[in-house]
This record gives C-alpha cells, structure tokens and sequence, in this order.
C-alpha cells in the first residue's frame, strides 16, 4: 500500500496533466487570443504619441499655528505626516488648477487641443478604459449640466501628481504631457501659484484669527471679572481670611486631641481592669491584700510587718504568762488595733482605685466629644475649602485663558502682516528629453500575458461546458469502462493505388491503424480467454461514429489470425457493410427470416481470407421485432456452429431498441465512441441500457482521436519513429534504407 504522501503526489501529478492535456487540445484558441492580443497592443503603442513628465521639487516646513495653541499641548507624532497629506491634497485641488489654467491660458494650449492624441497607451490604461467605460455612461446621463470648465481641469489633474518624498519635507510636483516646454512652464507655474495661494491663505487666515481672538478677549474678559467678583463675596461671605492658616491650626489641635484620647483611654482601660478586679475580690481580704497596689503600700507593709511582730511575741509569752496576763492582753489589744488599721488602709486604696477609675471615664468622654466637635469644625472647613478652591481655580483659569488669547492676539496681528512662506522651490522644472510613455517592451510583455492569460481561460471554459467525451482518460475516469483501444483520425496518404478507407486494415497491413486494430483485437481476445466470445455486437451511442467503419477493420484483423470470421450487418435501419465489401445487398438477413433464402445463400465470401458477410437484404418494416425473435435466435445458434467469430453491425443505441434486443442473444457487446462527439450522459445511458442484459460488455473503442492534443501522442509517435506510416511495405523499405543512408 502506498503511503498518503505519495498518494496525494500521485493525484496531483495526474491533475496537473489534464491541465496540461487541455492546453493542448486547445491550443490553437489559446495562441490565437495570444496574436491578436499582441498584434493590436503593438499597433497601439508604436502609434500612440510619446508622453514627456517633468517635475519640481519644493521644500514644505511645518509651521506653527498662531492662534490659540491646543495644538501643541496635544501634539503627537502622526501630526507631521497628517500636514503633509493635507498640503499634497491642496497642490492636488480643483481650486488651483483653475488658477494655473487660468493664469497661463491653457485652454488655448496644443497640450490640451490634443488632449485625445497626446494620451500615451498602455495595456492598464486600456483594460481600466473598458472598466470605466460604462459607468462613465450612466453618469453622463445623470449629470444634466456640466461645467464647461470642469473637463478641463479633470484633464489637468490626470496629468498631475504630487508626491511626499519619505522622511524629508520636500514634495515632487510632476506633470505629463506631450509637448516638454509646455508641462515644463505648467509645473513650474503649479508650484508657484501654490505658494502665492498658500500666503493668501495664510494672510485670510490671520485676518480671521484676529477678528476670533478679539471676540472671545471681550468675553473671557467679562468672565474673568464674573469670576473674581464671585470669589471676593464668597470670602466675605464666609469671613475667610486666610483658609490655609486656619486649616493647618485645626488640622494640628486634631492631632492633639487625638493623642491625648489615646493616651486617655489606654489609663482608662487599666484602671478598668483594677476596678473590676477589686469589685471581684470585696468579699475575701486576703484575695484583697494580693492586689499589687495594696501590696506595695509602704504603709500597709510596715504595719502589716508589726502586726507579724507583735503576733509572734503573743504566740512566745502565751506559754509562759497564759491569756489573763496582763501584758497579753495588750499585745492582744495592740495586734487588734493594727489589724483594724491595715483593713481600714486596704479599703482606703479600693476606694481610691475607684474614683481614679471613674475620674478616667469622665475625662476619656470629655476628650471623645471635644475630638468630634473638633472634626465637625474640620470638615466644615473642608466643605468650605472645598467651594472656595473651586471659585478660586475658576477663576485663576479664566484669568490664564485671558493672557494666552492675550499674547497670541498680538503675536497673530504681527504675523499676519508678514509676506514670508514657509514653502520654497529648491529644483524647478527641466524641459525633458526622454518620454516616459509609450513604455513599447513592457506593453507588449503585458499584452502577452494577458493574451496567454484570456486564452488559457477561454480554452478551460470551453472545457467545462464541453461534456463530450474526448479521449480515453475520460472513458476510464467518467463512464468506468475497459478501454479496448483507441483508433487515431485516419488520413488518407497520396498514392498512385486507391485506398478503401473502410477497410484500411486489409489495405494498409502496415500503417499504424492496422496496429490500433490489431490492439483492439488482442484485448477482446484478453478479455474473454477462459470463455471465448463468439458472437459480438458492435454498436455506438448516435449515427456517424464509426461504428460500421470499426466493425469491418476488427472482422479484417480477426480474420487475417486465420479464424473464420462472419460480419453481419444487422442495421436494418442504415446498412452499410454491402458498400463496404462492394457486393449485393440481396440476398440478405431479411430475406432469410422471412423464408426466401437459405443461410448458404446469403453467406457471402470477400476478398479478404477468411472472411465472410452476410448483408441486410431488404429493410424491414419491423426491424426490433425481426432482431429479438426466434429466428434470429436460430440463425446465430447456425452461425456459431460455422465460424469462429460472429461480429454484428448494429444500429446505434441511443435512437433505437435494436441493439439492445439484439445484446440479449450475443455474447459480447463493443461501444465505439468518436472523440468529441457525444456527451458523457448520453454515453452513459446508453451504455447503462446494455449493461444490463445478457451480453458481456466488453468495453469501449475511441474512434476519430487526434492523438497529437494529448497524452497518447508520444505512445503513437514511436510507430513513425520505426518507419510505419500509411502506405505499403514498398513505402516503408524506401525509408528503411533512406535511414540506412543517412547513418
């Protein structure tokens, strides 16, 4: 199996070889668009008269615009090329072509008398002339008045162009035409009614800016006084003197305040946590005393320190003195008077602790609303900053305004009544020597191409819409059909002998349709060798396809392999195999059907060996009936006991139902097809009618092939290279030994 990659190359290579077999079928069309294309373009062009150009260089510095300058704050790269566009349209303008024809009178010019004449050819110019033509037509039909100016300056615009030279400020102003001193004193005339038309713009414009500018001064000016007055009573108003000082004294009381809050709430929260925690432990001393301001009261310390003293004395002279001595019972007295002293001190701290705490709530609440009264205080200033900066840039910016309208006022009003230009001619006009048009070698190369280009087309156009069948790729790639052969278009040679042409085969054993024949033969025989045919039919799509011609040359090449070969002529609509062998037509098939002669009778020898014909007789008036009965079944069952080989020449299937009757009774059906006579459908439906019946369709033979407009003419050229052409064996020794003689 072969790989996709060369699959694909296969079909391609196959594809670009029916184009090519196109081209060759119809090359004649194709190199006569090529002539005519050529030859009418070549006589234009060596008539047209020759076209001068001449150009002047001009050099163009951006300038500036002096009114307000918005421009140049918002000015990007792209302003450059956009000025430059803009100039080239203004060169290019209807407006000053009427002032250069205006000024050099050039409706009287011969440059423009002529205009039709002095028009340079070209193959665009023409292909886009027969473009334009037409619509060209529809306008001048809508246009019911025309300028009588207006042709004249469309004229003169043809012939101009203004071009940008890339990456400088020059600009080439060209013109053509044919009479080199006249386009010579027009360009130069163009370039410099250019720059006159320029100042005037330029002073217009200046004029117009200063009328504008004095306009909006006198209402920027009211503005700027609306402005300002607003400002002044909004101050007073607000009885504000300087907002700046008193937002920066708020803005820092703020901070403050905000601190102090800080560090007020930061006390609060740990006096808080002391508070709750000696509410929580009011009801056990000892947890009381474990607080650590109880515990690190000195006070408390010292007389708790002394009442350890004191009980320690107790607890040593209790053993000794007992309870009821007298100075037990003052230390007793004292250690309870030093207990009642540390209890009353603990609760002295608690109490403390207390109102430090609430004393911190207090404060912390008296900072929170002073913060809040300071912001409301703060954000009204804001709001007041807020409407004052807003009148303030207002005006500011009216009074900005004022002084550009101002200063470009005066800077307009001073330039205006400059006469400089920012547009000077660096190259004038030369007078030119050389034509530019007609261009001779590339209009004929064009008129070539376009010539191959509309041939090639109109020859793959007739192409498509012919669906006849034309060669043997159509026979194997459309009907899907063997291919037995194909028979070239036959000439008759020049020779002192005359040649039948029907039976060519016999006559001219050596030409090179005797050995398509002789093809023919070989493949019926190939096709059939595990069980011979014996009985063929032969028979075409429409009359005049040679389908007789072809049956007559096959019995001759079958019958000179020394087989008894029988042909007979079954058209009993057209017979023709009697004229062919040049014998009596009666008697015949007819007249055997009907009971007049028997079959000895109407078998009738020719003049070549082993070849026998029956011929038609006298034409029947039911000539399908007489084909499909039971004689005809009996006569073929007798003559295939006879001979080897029975062809049958059949009227064609298309037009009527002989051949396919007679298909039922034979073996083998062969269709011959003339090149370029029958379209595909026809072909295939007729074919489609005798496939279907008994009869083996053996395949198809392409008669009447100009085999040198395709791919078989180098398979045919090898007999010539060998010597066979159309004559006798006397012929081709003649040119066997004039080869000789040439080696």
């Amino acid at each position: 199996m072969l790989p996709e990659s060369d699959t694909l190359q296969q079909e391609e290579e196959i594809h670009l070889r029916d184009y090519l077999q196109v081209v060759l079928r119809r090359k004649w069309i194709i190199i006569a668009f090529l002539v005519v294309t050529v030859t009418i373009v070549a006589i234009k062009t060596f008539k047209a008269t020759p076209i001068f150009k001449t150009s002047v260089q001009i050099l163009i510095d951006k300038e500036n615009p002096n009114v307000v300058s918005f421009e140049e704050v918002m000015s990007t790269g792209g302003l450059e090329s956009t000025f430059i566009q803009t100039q080239l349209k203004i060169m290019e303008s209807r407006s000053l072509a009427r002032r250069v024809i205006k000024s050099l009178n050039l409706k009287e010019s011969p440059e423009f008398k002529s205009d039709e004449k002095a028009k340079g050819f070209s193959i665009s110019g023409l292909l886009s002339s027969l473009l334009k033509k037409k619509d060209s037509k529809n306008k001048s039909l809508k246009t019911d008045k025309i300028d009588e100016d207006s042709g004249l300056v469309s004229g003169y615009l043809s012939r101009l162009k203004a071009e940008s030279i890339i990456n400088s400020s020059l600009v080439n102003i060209s013109f053509e035409g044919a009479h080199p001193d006249i386009i010579k004193t027009i360009a130069n005339r163009h370039a410099k009614e250019y720059i006159e038309k320029n100042l005037e713009m330029r002073f217009a414009a200046s004029q117009d800016a200063v009328e504008w500018l004095q306009k909006q001064l006198f209402e920027k000016k009211e503005r700027v006084e609306k402005a300002e007055n607003a400002l002044q009573l909004y101050k007073e108003k607000k009885k504000i003197v300087s907002l700046e000082d008193r937002q920066n004294i708020i803005v820092q009381k703020l901070e403050e305040l905000n601190s102090t809050l800080t560090s007020a709430r930061t006390q609060r929260i740990g006096l808080e946590t002391l508070y709750n925690q000696t509410k929580k432990y009011s009801g056990d001393p000892e947890l009381i005393e474990s607080i650590p301001e109880v515990m690190n009261n000195p006070l408390i310390q010292q007389l708790k320190k002394g009442h350890v003293g004191l009980r320690t004395e107790i607890t040593k002279l209790s053993d000794k003195y007992g309870e009821k001595h007298p100075n037990m019972m003052r230390m007793m007295a004292e250690a309870k008077e030093l207990e009642s002293r540390i209890n009353s001190e603990v609760n002295k701290i608690i109490r403390s602790i207390e109102t430090d705490y609430k004393v911190a709530q207090s404060r912390e609440k008296s900072l929170s609303d002073a913060l809040e009264e300071q912001k409301r205080v703060a954000l009204d200033l804001n709001r007041k900053a807020i409407a004052y900066g807003t009148l303030q840039r207002e005006a500011e910016g009216e009074r900005a305004m004022y002084d550009i309208l101002l200063k470009r006022m005066k800077e307009t009003d001073i330039t205006g009544e400059l006469k400089t230009s920012n547009i000077r001619i660096v190259d004038p006009a030369e007078t030119p020597i050389v034509p530019i048009k007609p261009k001779k070698r590339l209009n004929i190369l064009l008129a070539a191409v376009v010539g191959l280009a509309l041939g090639v087309g109109l020859a793959f156009f007739l192409e498509y819409i012919d669906n006849t069948v034309k060669s043997p790729e159509d026979v194997e790639r459309y009907l899907k059909t063997t291919l037995l052969g194909v028979l070239e278009k036959v000439k008759i040679p020049r020779s002192e002998k005359p040649v039948s042409l029907d039976i060519l085969a016999h006559e001219m054993p050596k030409s090179t349709f005797a050995e398509a024949m002789r093809n023919v033969r070989t493949s019926i025989m190939l096709s059939s060798t595990d069980n011979p045919k014996k009985l063929l039919l032969v028979t075409s799509t429409q009359p005049g396809e040679g389908k007789t011609f072809v049956a007559s040359n096959l019995a001759i090449m079958i019958a000179k392999t020394g087989k008894k070969t029988l042909l007979v002529d079954a058209d009993f609509r057209k017979p023709r195999v009697h004229k062919v062998f040049d014998v009596d037509t009666l008697p015949g098939l007819s007249n055997h059907f009907i009971g007049e002669s028997d079959l000895e009778s109407i078998i009738k020898p020719t003049i070549v060996s082993n070849l026998s014909i029956v011929t038609c007789g006298l034409i029947p008036p039911n000539p399908s009936e007489m084909l499909g009965s039971h004689g005809m079944e009996l006569f073929c069952k007798s003559v295939k006991e006879r001979f080897d080989t029975v062809i049958f020449d059949t009227p064609p299937a298309i037009t009527v139902t002989d051949a396919v009757v007679l298909s039922n009774i034979v073996n083998g059906v062969i269709y011959v097809i003339k090149s370029g006579e029958v379209t595909k459908d026809m072909v295939k439906r007729s074919i489609l009618q005798l496939s279907g019946k008994k009869s083996e369709m053996l395949g198809v033979v392409m008669n009447s092939v100009d085999v040198s407009r395709g791919s078989y003419y180098h398979y045919y050229s090898r007999y010539y290279k060998y010597g066979y052409v159309y004559g006798d064996e006397e012929a081709s020794k003649k040119n066997r030994k004039r080869k000789m003689a040439d080696g």
